[in-house]
């Protein structure tokens, strides 16, 4: 089968490949951990987890949900002065993940990442971004909502896709999240996001600071007539 990780994947999607045939199944996993510590599986598989945790691997959670991990394959440390983030046999990864009753785990988002909204709301803004994807018609997104009274979105859609389309996506999906968690307003990206316009990572993850600001007037004339809220 098709192992499929480095970032989170909406159910919409793997359930997508499957209907065309491929085997794809979602995994999770960190160098710090010598790669694989869950993985769904032919045998075992709940799209939209990352998959029950492998017989070698301990998971445990802090207070405010940030996954740790121990076990045989737990690295050392790094090299040089930089801190390893072990405390007690247990690395702190940095997302935020729960386990179902089942025993599948579900990363949540970055715990940098998180946003408080006016209403006092904790918002991981990878977990919208993976809903809206799940639609072809978004190419990327970034989600944005600090501090603010509703969610903002910047968006490159899929080339030929009109606003409409945007709409249209967020209309659906929208009543499948929480009040707070939903998208109400979006703006339209100019260029994809790219490692050469310095809004990309090499490993092709958003940065968020740098799209803030090269969008930061749009955004905030989003915010002008604020009748839209957030719960």
């Amino acid at each position: 089968f098709i192992g499929v990780g480095g970032a989170a994947v909406s159910a919409g999607l793997v359930e997508r490949a499957h209907r065309v045939g491929l085997p794809a199944f979602e995994g999770y996993g960190l160098t710090e951990m010598a790669s694989v510590v869950t993985l769904n599986s032919p045998s075992g598989n709940r799209p939209g987890s990352a998959g029950k945790v492998l017989p070698h691997v301990r998971v445990q959670f802090a207070p405010d949900g940030e996954l740790l991990l121990g076990g045989a394959s737990l690295f050392s440390g790094y090299t040089g002065d930089v801190v390893s983030g072990i405390e007690g046999g247990m690395y702190a990864t940095g997302d935020l993940a729960q386990l179902d009753a089942d025993g599948y785990l579900h990363i949540t988002g970055r715990k940098k990442n998180i946003f408080i909204t006016a209403f006092g709301r904790n918002v991981s803004p990878e977990w919208v971004e993976r809903e809206v994807s799940t639609d072809r018609v978004i190419g990327q997104v970034v989600v944005f909502g600090e501090a603010k009274p509703f969610n903002t979105a910047v968006i490159f859609p899929v080339p030929g896709a009109a606003d409409a389309d945007v709409d249209r996506v967020l209309a659906a999906v929208n009543p499948t999240l929480p009040d707070y968690a939903r998208v109400s307003r979006w703006v339209r990206a100019d260029a994809p996001f790219t490692p050469a316009n310095g809004q990309l990572t090499a490993t092709g993850k958003p940065l968020r600071n740098s799209i803030h600001a090269a969008y930061a007037e749009r955004i905030s004339a989003l915010y002008a007539d604020d009748t839209a809220t957030g719960g």
